[in-house]
């Protein structure tokens, strides 16, 4: 079984490769949440993935709170892995990761990272389609490494964490600061489709007189809804009107 959580394919993407691999059942971490779906029945030998995607060093809120709330239902200890992607490090994500199973004395087996295409549109214009296939073929020959040691059970952290271990105490913290909604807005491009309402995992967009609005201070910040929107017609601030969208090229949603 493997838990994802994913706002534009990155972690879907690896996830769905596993899946492929093991055959095993994929469950979104997101809508389980919103489900308020937390129990679930681990047979004997089965391994559970916890696929993510890093945000500012740290877990994003939707997985921390899932995984506070799960319960497995095994009969013995079960081998758990995570794979986080990310556009360059991850910082202590996977030890913060180990240290919330630990708390429901759980253990986390082996921790890896993959590198994706960056998808933080608020900061910087994520790499344009060409430039993202590039980045996912070079990740393929890590996955492919990645798949073989889960298959083996191979336990470990196999995790550079570098730098970005020693600052992820104040990026993290930085998160809980950025993750605000006042400048998300909607242009007149805006189709009224309602897809930013429905791909929104914080579920902090409603369909408000004919238009999404933002209905929370703070939402996760997966940047589902301003890079999938079909008509480019969600923006933050300023910042983002130059900028490219990015979805997973291989991912259909």
């Amino acid at each position: 079984m493997i838990f994802y959580f994913t706002g534009t394919g990155n972690s879907l993407y690896v996830a769905e490769k596993i899946q492929k691999s093991e055959h095993v059942k994929l469950v979104d971490m997101g809508r389980a949440l919103n489900e308020n779906i937390f129990n679930y029945k681990v047979e004997k030998g089965e391994k559970i993935g916890i696929i993510f995607p890093v945000y500012f060093y740290g877990m994003p809120t939707i997985v921390s709170e899932f995984i506070n709330k799960l319960n497995l239902e095994t009969e013995e200890t079960p081998f758990i892995y995570t794979i986080i992607t990310c556009g360059s490090g991850i910082g202590n994500a996977d030890k913060s990761l180990a240290k919330l199973l630990k708390s429901k004395n759980l253990e986390l087996s082996s921790s890896y990272s993959i590198e994706m295409p960056s998808n933080y549109i608020m900061i910087y214009d994520p790499a344009n389609k060409e430039d993202s296939k590039i980045t996912i073929n070079a990740a393929n020959k890590s996955l492919k490494k990645i798949i073989d040691e889960i298959k083996n059970r191979k336990k470990g952290y196999f995790v550079k964490h570098g730098i970005s271990a020693i600052v992820t105490p104040i990026a993290y913290r930085f998160y809980g600061m950025f993750r605000k909604t006042k400048k998300f807005r909607v242009t007149e491009k805006c189709t009224v489709c309602g897809l930013c309402e429905t791909v929104c995992p914080s579920k902090a967009i409603k369909m408000n007189d004919e238009r999404p609005k933002w209905i929370k201070q703070k939402c996760s910040h997966c940047n589902a809804c301003i890079n999938r929107c079909p008509s480019r017609a969600i923006e933050y601030g300023n910042s983002t009107i130059k900028r490219n969208r990015y979805i997973n090229p291989y991912i259909e949603f």
